[in-house]
């Protein structure tokens, strides 16, 4: 297991150098810029926390502060599509926003409520608190997909194609956490290794978002005739 593990390690940071650099072209770059920030700081921790770090203790310190790192750039990357995907959808913008709001006060009950618990495996606080802003996160992936599907909103095929990746990336780590905090230790090999494969999967959904021939446009037009609709929807095209 742990050579497939260190395949898919292997697979994730070439497709994840390859990405990074078709990222670079302009109009790859404007489809989202907190995806490709997103890209490249987790490429290049990754690489770093595998190959270059020898130190334990070292090693473990980067992992959390590169965790809290890529879990902001998320949290960007969600406010950055709400304002460009949404911009023509004013009701389901506003309504994610308050979702947003929402989340956070979920956040904070959630860490209230459910303390770190020093002697749980992982054994840190940042751990803990690091896997339930990624639960957050995560939840807020699935807000966003279900706003697109229940107002059937005509978002472009890249960028929901990028909201898939993350779901693929997010909901089996948040869900390994979780499993691994009721089941312990020995749940953790499993879940890694499909938390490895789901994040592969992901890389090659967002591989169709850079190198796919669909043009990005968010066309103001909609099948949906209620909330859905556009704010100047009957404005000349």
């Amino acid at each position: 297991m742990k050579t497939l593990q260190e395949g898919l390690l292997l697979a994730g940071l070439a497709v994840q150098f390859c990405l990074t650099l078709a990222g670079l072209r302009k109009e790859n770059l404007r489809i989202s810029y907190s995806f490709f920030v997103y890209l490249s700081v987790s490429f290049a921790s990754s690489f770093t926390v595998s190959y270059l770090i020898q130190d334990p203790e070292k090693n473990r310190l980067f992992y959390v502060i590169k965790e809290f790192v890529l879990d902001a750039i998320k949290t960007a990357l969600l406010i950055e599509f709400n304002s460009r995907v949404f911009r023509f959808y004013p009701q389901v913008k506003r309504s994610n926003f308050w979702f947003f709001v929402l989340a956070i006060f979920g956040l904070a009950l959630y860490l209230w409520l459910v303390p770190a618990d020093k002697g749980t495996w992982w054994g840190t606080v940042p751990l803990d608190i690091h896997a339930k802003i990624m639960q957050t996160n995560c939840f807020l992936f699935f807000v966003f997909t279900g706003s697109i599907l229940f107002y059937r909103l005509h978002i472009d095929t890249k960028h929901k194609l990028l909201l898939l990746g993350f779901l693929f990336s997010q909901f089996p780590l948040a869900l390994g956490f979780a499993t691994m905090a009721a089941f312990g230790e020995r749940a953790r090999e499993l879940f890694s290794l499909l938390n490895s494969v789901f994040f592969v999967i992901a890389l090659l959904i967002w591989a169709k978002v850079y190198w796919g021939n669909d043009p990005v446009n968010n066309t103001r037009s909609t099948s949906y005739s209620g909330v859905g609709r556009p704010a100047d929807s009957g404005a000349a095209q």
